[in-house]
């Protein structure tokens, strides 16, 4: 069967992933982006998202969503707040002189917040 996508492979400097002999400098580099991709992106992405979200509803729906609209907008804001603050307070985190530290404070909080959200959006659309 053809596979229109099956030609191409993930290559890293011109070499087959699997094949590569990397140095240990160059791994730490690779897993220092990934990591920063991961910590930065997640809270950055879903914050946007959100903002977005809110900012279409606010656009192409009637008065009667505005609400909704702004609930969405000040998740996208508090998210956004919420990965400042975490970046601020984590350091230098890629650090692996340091021991690992869970980020469960952070987590807590959020589960806070977008659980508050998702529970006044369901309260202002029963309401609607």
């Amino acid at each position: 069967m053809f596979h229109p996508f099956k030609h191409k492979q993930h290559l890293y400097r011109g070499h087959r992933t699997k094949s590569l002999d990397v140095t240990e400098d160059e791994l730490v580099e690779i897993r220092g982006e990934s990591r920063e991709r991961t910590f930065d992106g997640a809270y950055w992405r879903t914050a946007l998202k959100s903002f977005t979200t809110g900012m279409l509803i606010l656009r192409l729906f009637t008065k009667a969503f505005y609400k909704i609209g702004m609930v969405f907008v000040a998740l996208g804001m508090a998210l956004l707040a919420i990965a400042a603050l975490r970046r601020r307070a984590a350091g230098d985190v890629f650090d692996e002189t340091k021991p690992f530290e869970t980020s469960g404070f952070w987590v807590l909080i959020t589960t806070i917040v977008v659980s508050f959200a998702y529970i006044l959006l369901l309260v202002l659309l029963l309401t609607i």
